[in-house]
């Protein structure tokens, strides 16, 4: 039994001193280079992705902030075309050139919260359109209108007047636009601003 593992073990040392190939110090060297080359390029790999990741990141900031402005852009024009389809000046054959202008009451007049004004115009059109406005600019929000035809529809319609300014200050701006035989609708007239007592 010693005699057969002797033999093998021998056969064995043979066998692996025929397969093995002799190394050089050069050959380790060059292994070791290639091993160092390969590390930096795998970290070189790593910053480019990196890089890559941020460049995307502030790709994505950009196209947020662009989108804000293509909203804020909608927006605007959204809000032209409703001026501008709401402005009975602009091409609509219903609306008269012709000016008004409201003659009573006068601007920085103190008047009754019970009793309508005297309502007086330039024009000697009967029916008009009464503007009251909590700001002297009239937007969109703070101002009612209100179709009066004659004084009794006057004296219904100051109590919404009254009620419209009691709920934001006792301080109301008035304008009129005039309607004529016609039905068309002047421009809009002066303001003026009014106490409420």
């Amino acid at each position: 039994m010693k005699k057969i593992l002797v033999s093998v073990v021998t056969s064995m040392v043979l066998l692996a001193s025929l397969h093995a190939e002799t190394t050089t110090c050069q050959a380790v060297s060059t292994v070791n280079t290639s091993i160092t080359d390969l590390s930096k390029s795998v970290a070189d790999q790593q910053a480019l992705v990196s890089k890559l990741s941020d460049d995307i990141g502030t790709m994505a900031d950009r196209i947020l902030v662009m989108a804000d402005k293509i909203v804020a852009t909608e927006k605007l024009l959204s809000d032209t075309l409703i001026v501008l389809t709401g402005n009975t000046d602009l091409g609509s054959s219903s609306s008269s050139t012709t000016g008004v202008v409201l003659t009573k009451p006068l601007d920085g007049a103190t008047v009754s919260k019970t009793t309508a004004p005297t309502i007086e115009l330039s024009t000697s059109s009967a029916k008009y359109l009464l503007y009251a406005s909590t700001e002297p600019t009239f937007g969109a929000g703070t101002t009612i209108s209100l179709y009066i035809e004659s004084s009794s529809s006057l004296d219904t319609s100051w109590k919404q007047v009254v009620s419209f300014a009691a709920a934001n200050s006792n301080t109301i701006y008035m304008a009129v636009k005039s309607i004529d035989a016609n039905n068309k609708i002047s421009s809009l007239s002066n303001g003026v601003k009014l106490t409420l007592q």
